[in-house]
């Protein structure tokens, strides 16, 4: 039953990281319409959630099972804390290498962020 709950679990997460996948590449092509590195700007502050919710995915989901129950939930806070460090660390490198155009990256991490709001009501969870 465990192992049944942890793939469904991660059916789940994987479905989430498509839907920030695709979420950010629509951001980022409204980008276009007005500069190239407007597009580039909103892909960057996405591509900040989405590897930082990957890394998180795969570290959360890498143990399973009711003996392993502390090895989970170190996986668990290991992955949190690395997915907030990641998380932060891309963004001050996002602003470095683009400066002037840090609303844009702002924005395209915003963007990536709400579609974990969205999620509930785009991914049937039964």
């Amino acid at each position: 039953m465990s192992q049944a709950l942890v793939a469904r679990g991660y059916q789940q997460a994987k479905k989430l990281l498509l839907l920030q996948f695709v979420l950010i590449c629509g951001v980022a092509s409204f980008g276009l319409l007005k500069e190239f590195w407007v597009a580039v700007a909103l892909l960057s502050g996405g591509v900040t959630v989405f590897l930082a919710n990957l890394f998180f995915v795969y570290k959360a989901f890498s143990k399973s099972g009711a003996q392993k129950s502390k090895q989970v939930m170190r996986a668990f806070y290991f992955g949190e804390t690395v997915k907030v460090i990641l998380s932060a660390s891309l963004l001050v490198l996002a602003f470095l290498l683009l400066p002037s155009l840090e609303l844009y990256i702002l924005i395209g991490y915003v963007a990536a962020l709400l579609s974990q709001w969205l999620a509930p009501v785009v991914i049937k969870t039964h």
